[in-house]
């Protein structure tokens, strides 16, 4: 029979395990070897005793001496140190597990589908291939060599397995061995190797194709292992979107950069708004101070308060300069002194910002004081506060 997308051997593992598991008896416990054999579904042997034991000479189950497989089943929770030993070269641990035994010869007995019970021949590696074990083959319990070429007689072993479908539904699927060279199969009805199949080509079972799987349209599929080879436009496609991926990453950090710079330019434009505004306002009374400090001899204090917080004084830039507010005196009019004396006696710079509020270093290790330049009056005469 031939294998379909929905085949499944799940059922051959369940019945294996059914039948491991139906062995009760632990270390020490009563057996019968009477009662082993191969289980009619799997294949695999089973005893009266549990996956960790064999059922010895005297009766009784007995620790296992010896495992086939890498990782052996039922010895879950055992560190891999404490798990029986693989076989030594030139020796195989049979299906009882009880103990390490040469290989046979060619033509001896051999347990089911044990290919490695059977001895090696010196050209094993020009006959060995993925159906036999070193160039040999055990087929209906006996080892032979996998060197039958094109057109001689040949020996087949048809052994048939319970599979389960998807649904739960069982049927028997067949797998058929033969002692053929490599890439030739044994034809059932003349017993004969004939040349295996192409990939394509009309087939009737598996062991006729090289690729060792007739499809379910009657022709040679693809190998298990066989890689898959894309179209070249699914690469130019994966690159496309792999460019365009990235694109859009790069694009959406640049607007979340954009967005995220934007409002801290916002924040920065404000704090400095806010700190001009608090220059502004010291500038402003340190202005008003001086300018109450630079009223003329002789002002009466009715006529300063009036020049500054009334708008019905009467004052006019063409009556009187000095009593202009700080908003609306010359730039030039506020400059710094070296020292306590008179502006003109202590060399008094002019300047033409307002930024006077940083005092600096004078002569003679001196702080320098902020205080009020002299203004031109009717008369071009200085005054001094």
């Amino acid at each position: 029979m031939r294998i379909t997308s929905r085949i499944t051997l799940l059922g051959i593992s369940a019945i294996a395990l059914i039948g491991v598991v139906s062995a009760k008896s632990g270390f020490g416990e009563a057996c019968d070897q009477a009662n082993q054999h191969l289980d009619g579904g799997s294949y695999n042997l089973v005893t009266d005793c549990d996956a960790t034991t064999y059922c010895a000479s005297n009766g009784t189950c007995a620790y296992k001496g010896c495992r086939k497989d890498i990782y052996p089943f039922g010895y879950s929770g055992v560190s891999f140190d404490q798990l029986p030993p693989l076989c030594p070269s030139g020796q195989f641990c049979p299906d009882e597990g009880d103990q390490c035994l040469d290989q046979v010869a060619i033509g001896d007995s051999c347990q089911k589908d044990r290919d490695n019970e059977c001895a090696e021949p010196s050209n094993y590696k020009d006959l060995a291939g993925f159906l036999n074990t070193n160039g040999t083959v055990c087929l209906n319990y006996t080892c032979y060599l996998a060197d039958i070429t094109l057109g001689q007689t040949c020996v087949t072993d048809n052994t048939v397995y319970t599979a389960y479908l998807d649904d739960g539904s069982a049927y028997a699927f067949i797998v058929s061995r033969d002692n053929c060279a490599n890439g030739m199969y044994c034809d059932g009805t003349a017993l004969q190797c004939i040349k295996m199949k192409r990939q394509g080509e009309t087939c009737t079972g598996n062991k006729e194709c090289l690729t060792y799987n007739c499809a379910a349209d009657g022709k040679c599929g693809k190998a298990a292992d066989d890689p898959i080879h894309p179209p070249a436009w699914q690469y130019v496609l994966i690159g496309l979107g792999i460019v365009v991926l990235i694109g859009g990453v790069m694009i959406t950090l640049w607007f979340t950069h954009r967005s995220s710079r934007k409002e801290n330019q916002i924040r920065l434009e404000q704090y400095y708004n806010e700190q001009i505004a608090y220059r502004q306002s010291i500038m402003s009374m340190s202005h008003a101070k001086n300018s109450l400090l630079s009223l003329p001899p002789n002002t009466s204090p009715d006529v300063a308060r009036s020049s500054l917080y009334r708008d019905d004084s009467g004052w006019t830039t063409g009556t009187n300069d000095a009593l202009l507010p700080p908003n609306v005196r010359s730039d030039s009019a506020s400059g710094w002194s070296d020292g306590d004396g008179a502006p003109k006696e202590r060399g008094l710079t002019h300047t033409d910002s307002e930024v006077l509020l940083m005092h600096t270093q004078g002569e003679h290790n001196r702080e320098s004081r902020y205080m009020d330049a002299p203004e031109p009056r009717r008369g071009g005469r200085g005054y001094r506060g």
